[in-house]
């Protein structure tokens, strides 16, 4: 089954326009330049934003449908969302930072969700300790295990990994491939990374001023006449945004 994104949404800059099928698995990578409309896509899939025209169906249910007026809101969409920053509660211990994750959505499937993640980011050491304990490696990899605990449709990431330096971002990158290998989620990816794109992608969406300019596998996209990759890499250096 794949899933459906089709939205316009203006902004002062420029338009996002977005036409995309996605596998019901797997990493869709949305590449590009700072200022591009990644999070802008990722928000407006949420229900965080509401574009001027739009489609979202994803694993058979439609979360908007403006031709028939229909609009599900974020706390009903069945999503699970990392941030750059990890944003746990300093009062908590890392199990009731996860199983407040739980709250929006208490079912045994959730539970067994959440045991699943535990399992697969080896994070049962961690569980008794307090935030304040962790690294910033550590907090990521909760962080994402809280968004996978509540058994979402659509995992959204929004560079999960931009605010770590490198050896906490080569920490992370094999859980991530876990998650992408062991999990039947569709995973949207943002980032402007290139070696994540290459490392971690099923599909690469590389988007300019809101536009799709490149759409296909990492191999394509690298093997084209005029590669995407260096136009975008160019103007973040060009721009101080690399």
């Amino acid at each position: 089954m794949t899933n459906q994104i089709r939205l316009q949404l203006t902004r002062p800059e420029f338009t996002l326009e977005v036409n995309l099928s996605l596998s019901s698995q797997g990493i869709t990578a949305v590449y590009g330049a700072s200022g591009s409309g990644k999070t802008s896509l990722l928000r407006c899939v949420a229900g965080l934003e509401k574009p001027n025209q739009c489609l979202i169906q994803v694993e058979g249910e439609f979360w908007q449908d403006d031709a028939i007026h229909l609009f599900v809101p974020t706390w009903k969409r069945p999503i699970g969302y990392v941030f750059q920053e990890a944003s746990l509660f300093p009062h908590l211990s890392v199990e009731h930072n996860l199983e407040f994750g739980l709250k929006r959505v208490e079912s045994e499937a959730s539970q067994k969700a959440l045991l699943k993640a535990i399992e697969l980011l080896e994070l049962r050491a961690l569980l008794k300790r307090k935030p304040h304990a962790l690294s910033v490696g550590e907090k990521q990899r909760i962080a994402i295990a809280r968004a996978i605990a509540t058994s979402p449709k659509l995992l959204l990431l929004d560079e999960p990994l931009a605010s770590l330096d490198m050896a906490r971002r080569l920490e992370i990158l094999p859980w991530l491939e876990t998650l992408r290998d062991e999990l039947r989620i569709p995973m949207l990816y943002v980032t402007h990374a290139i070696e994540e794109v290459t490392r971690l992608a099923d599909q690469v969406v590389v988007l300019e001023l809101g536009k799709i300019a490149a759409l296909g596998t990492p191999a394509e996209i690298f093997t084209s006449l005029n590669p995407p990759f260096q136009q975008v890499r160019s103007r973040q250096e060009n721009t101080g945004l690399a």
